[in-house]
């Protein structure tokens, strides 16, 4: 059954948020930066931090139990339209942006999905999503993650996409998340591991070497810090914060993501933390000139020097080793073997392929963390009670 809110809609539905942020209202400090810096780099995030981010979805989808439905199972293996979305789940997508995360749980046949994000301009580019399923299947909602317009125990799955490490008040969202949840209902949520991540190793190594000692991210409710970037990733942390929202610790599970940004020249990572993204952006805005040119080159340095790219020569791929040096750029293009081609692949002189020095490999791994809602308020208790006496029963019983 669908309530107001779930109708199939053409345009997004605004919350009182939303309505605050039009009309210029005050909100704490972070949270107006994390506003404005999606509301300018929404763009930007599509188009490169997006195609990072959407490895995780499979995973992220998996963990919240939103699997390919057998209805949509049959379609794609006997290439029919899909006959019935019924039985599939009521899925939320918190923290939607460009909408990729809510466009694949549509894509594996579930009855309803909204997607909600407090950015406008994230909301008009997941537009495209709606537009891709029938009618109804997806809806936008432009809200609030830590107070959602949705009531009760409405759905079977919440996701939340590299969302968490962007709310001021993050425990607020996991207990919305509870809230709206259905027993049995499952959430996971994304966030970026801080194990083996290039990516932001480099920038932050770059910012330390190179930065101002002052620029600093603005405080939550006076000034609070908000949490460290990578909280939520350390599973510890991510325990005791879903069991404080109402889930089941022994529920809880992660999985590891080995994502990677793909780059076509050195300066493109900069270039992305630069325009693509919210807490980094802040941090390099407050650079000097002198400064910012300092960390560019430092960190397309580091990617030149750290990392090669793939060989794309059409019939498949290879490693860049000497070959950087003699087919410099990035781009695709029709290449004419010469004297290399015996080193390159064994082609004869005169052949061409359409290849080229395609990308940088930067490791940038992700974490998903999931937790089901119990169905009943023992379940609850169970997994803090259960922990030692679970070890002692088998003692119990051969004795």
């Amino acid at each position: 059954m669908r309530g107001a809110l779930m109708r199939a809609v053409s345009r997004p539905v605004p919350s009182n948020f939303a309505r605050r942020f039009a009309r210029g209202a005050a909100t704490d400090a972070f949270t107006a930066l994390e506003h404005k810096m999606w509301q300018a780099g929404a763009a930007a995030y599509s188009d490169s931090f997006a195609k990072v981010t959407g490895m995780a979805t499979n995973a992220l989808l998996d963990n919240a139990n939103v699997t390919l439905t057998s209805p949509m199972a049959v379609s794609i293996v006997e290439r029919t339209p899909l006959e019935s979305r019924e039985g599939g789940l009521r899925v939320l997508d918190v923290a939607t942006g460009p909408g990729m995360v809510a466009d694949a749980a549509a894509a594996r046949g579930h009855a309803e999905v909204v997607a909600l994000d407090f950015s406008s301009e994230m909301i008009k580019r997941a537009q495209a999503v709606v537009e891709r399923h029938p009618e109804g299947v997806v809806q936008l909602v432009e809200g609030d993650a830590a107070a959602l317009p949705m009531p009760d125990a409405s759905f079977d799955a919440v996701t939340i996409g590299f969302g968490l490490l962007h709310l001021p008040r993050p425990h607020l969202a996991l207990a919305e998340a509870f809230r709206v949840l259905k027993p049995g209902g499952y959430l996971a949520y994304s966030v970026w591991s801080q194990h083996d991540n290039a990516a932001f190793r480099i920038l932050n190594e770059a910012l330390a070497a190179h930065g101002s000692p002052e620029a600093k991210l603005p405080g939550v409710e006076g000034d609070e810090a908000p949490l460290p970037f990578f909280h939520f990733a350390d599973e510890e942390n991510a325990r005791k914060a879903l069991q404080a929202a109402g889930f089941a610790a022994a529920s809880v599970r992660t999985e590891v993501v080995s994502s990677a940004a793909s780059l076509k020249a050195e300066h493109d990572l900069y270039e992305m933390f630069a325009t693509a993204t919210a807490r980094s952006r802040a941090l390099l805005e407050q650079q000097s000139p002198e400064q910012l040119e300092a960390i560019k080159a430092a960190m397309a340095d580091a990617v030149g020097s750290e990392f090669r790219g793939v060989w794309n020569v059409g019939r498949g791929i290879m490693n860049v080793t000497h070959g950087a040096a003699e087919f410099p750029g990035a781009e695709d293009k029709v290449h004419t073997v010469s004297t290399f081609g015996s080193k390159y692949g064994g082609a004869a002189a005169g052949t061409q392929w359409l290849g080229g020095r395609y990308k940088f490999m930067i490791p940038m791994p992700s974490i998903v963390v999931s937790a089901r809602k119990p169905e009943t308020p023992a379940e609850v208790k169970k997994p803090a009670e259960a922990k030692k006496p679970a070890e002692k029963k088998p003692k119990k019983s051969k004795a």
